[in-house]
């Protein structure tokens, strides 16, 4: 299991957060895209109230990579306003970064 990613790694990562959400990184591709409440809060989180953040599901363009390190909140700067501002995204702390397999395009 990877436990740092950078804003200069490249690859597919799955990012698993202490709230139970999940975060879906192409370093390569420059996107993120996240899913709420996709797995069981871990013990120390189950008293948050869990939110659905704007554009869940989406795949929104990942502008820099701050920060990602197992045991500590993440934080990416995304694209999520139509006016372009960027907006940082900070994330509950992370239980676990997996490797994905590359997507290939199908002719």
């Amino acid at each position: 299991m990877t436990q740092e990613l950078s804003n200069d790694d490249l690859g597919r990562f799955l990012i698993s957060t202490a709230t139970g959400s999940q975060y879906v990184l192409d370093l390569t591709g420059r996107t993120m895209e996240r899913h709420g409440s996709v797995n069981a809060p871990i013990p120390e989180f189950q008293v948050v109230e869990l939110t659905q953040l704007r554009r869940d599901g989406d795949v929104l363009d990942l502008l820099m990579v701050v920060s990602c390190i197992v045991g500590e909140s993440a934080q990416f700067w995304i694209q999520i306003r139509e006016d372009h501002v960027p907006t940082l995204r900070t994330t509950s702390p992370v239980v676990s970064i997996e490797a994905l397999p590359p997507v290939t395009s199908e002719d």
